[in-house]
């Protein structure tokens, strides 16, 4: 017969064994829960996509979620098709491949109510240009076929203007097709001769992230306004944009002049003469560029990138086309663009002509966008090609642009 001392012990490893079996079942259920967050934070988050183009985040994020609208509006603050809402927030997490997310989209500004009466625009005119002098001042600048050409079907070879030769002309107009189509709607292309106004596009009217593109438009727009190069601005801690610039190689308190900036901008792609340029000599100067030319781009301290189409990029190099030949500054504009840093695109391709060009490249969490704008001078004509894709992975697609700049610049001289 067990003692009252001996039957407290056992009742004691009872408590004990019990306890512990209770600490083991909760402490597995705090695992399971820690776990299961852990595996909510891995997942996908939402990105932002409000302000953006409907059809630029179906293109870039349809591999990951459905976008479905819930209705549309005007807006007074984005352009026609942008999302204005997103049912799923931001930055929470969501399942790659099985989530809808709904979104409203603008149908564009509210037209104001007027009473004034309409009339008919004047008729287009083009000016035929023939050794044209260096003027200080506006310069002409002629109305070219593709401007404003009817948008055609997204993932269709449009050619206006220009007769194609049968045999090898069609060939190249099937395999420029072809290498287009490879990347459906993430890819861009526009051809323009300035001699015809004749031009071949693809896919021009998606707007794609121009990048440092616009580098080269902001210093047309400053030079045509005829700013003072030698004046100096100084390069404060506040305006340096990262540790790779060549301009943050020099000290903070550095004076540059206008024109070392425009050089460094735009043939060495530098980001902290860009910021310095818009920060000292302001936006007027382009937003007044940009209405001349009637495209949409407006600059503000807030907005300095932009997102363009081929269309509208050909649009700002066919300027700086005639902008080169005619005006005083042309020069300056014409040597930054020749002698550009990364030349791994069109200039690789077509080692035998001069290329006035400017790349842009923005990165972003799961893909890439690239794009090539440029001059090409031949011995006889010229042109000017713009090609745009949307790309995945760590190593950039330029095999891409020398293909379509080898086809183009065939094409351009059965043309000729």
């Amino acid at each position: 017969m067990k003692t009252a001392y001996e039957k407290e012990k056992i009742i004691s490893i009872v408590i004990i064994i019990v306890s512990l079996i209770i600490m083991a079942v909760v402490g597995t259920i705090i695992i399971l829960s820690h776990d299961k967050s852990d595996d909510g934070k891995k997942g996908e988050l939402m990105p932002d996509i409000v302000g953006y183009s409907f059809k630029e985040v179906q293109a870039c994020y349809e591999r990951f979620f459905t976008l479905e609208i819930a209705g549309e509006d005007y807006s007074d603050k984005f352009a026609e098709g942008a999302i204005l809402s997103q049912d799923n927030t931001a930055g929470t997490p969501y399942e790659k491949g099985k989530t809808t997310v709904r979104v409203t989209v603008s149908k564009g500004t509210k037209p104001v109510e007027t009473t004034a009466p309409v009339t008919e625009p004047p008729a287009e005119t083009t000016t035929v240009i023939t050794e044209p002098p260096k003027v200080d001042g506006p310069i002409d600048n002629p109305v070219a076929a593709f401007e404003t050409n009817n948008p055609s079907s997204a993932l269709d070879i449009t050619t206006c203007g220009l007769k194609i030769p049968d045999g090898r002309g069609t060939e190249i107009i099937n395999e420029l097709y072809s290498l287009m189509r490879s990347h459906g709607a993430d890819a861009g292309f526009l051809y323009y001769n300035p001699e015809n106004g004749g031009s071949i596009e693809y896919n021009a009217d998606e707007r794609f992230s121009s990048a440092s593109i616009i580098k080269a438009v902001y210093a047309r727009a400053i030079l045509g306004a005829g700013i003072d190069l030698n004046a100096e601005y100084e390069m404060t801690e506040e305006l340096l944009n990262s540790q790779y610039e060549r301009v943050n190689d020099e000290p903070v308190g550095t004076m540059f002049t206008a024109e070392e900036l425009i050089r460094a901008a735009v043939a060495e792609s530098d980001n902290t003469a860009y910021k310095m340029l818009y920060h000292y000599i302001g936006f007027s100067d382009f937003n007044e560029y940009a209405k001349s030319l009637g495209l949409p781009q407006r600059m503000t301290y807030e907005n300095y990138w932009f997102r363009m189409t081929a269309r509208q990029t050909a649009a700002y190099f066919k300027d700086i086309y005639y902008f080169i030949e005619q005006h005083v500054n042309g020069a300056l504009m014409e040597e930054c663009m020749e002698n550009a840093e990364y030349r791994e695109m069109f200039s690789a391709a077509l080692p035998d002509k001069i290329v006035a060009e400017k790349y842009g490249y923005l990165p972003q969490s799961d893909f890439y966008t690239l794009g090539d704008a440029g001059i090409v001078y031949g011995s006889d004509s010229d042109y000017v090609l713009v090609v745009y894709v949307r790309g995945t992975g760590t190593n950039l697609n330029t095999e891409f642009f020398r293909e379509a700049a080898v086809l183009a610049d065939e094409l351009h001289g059965l043309l000729a």
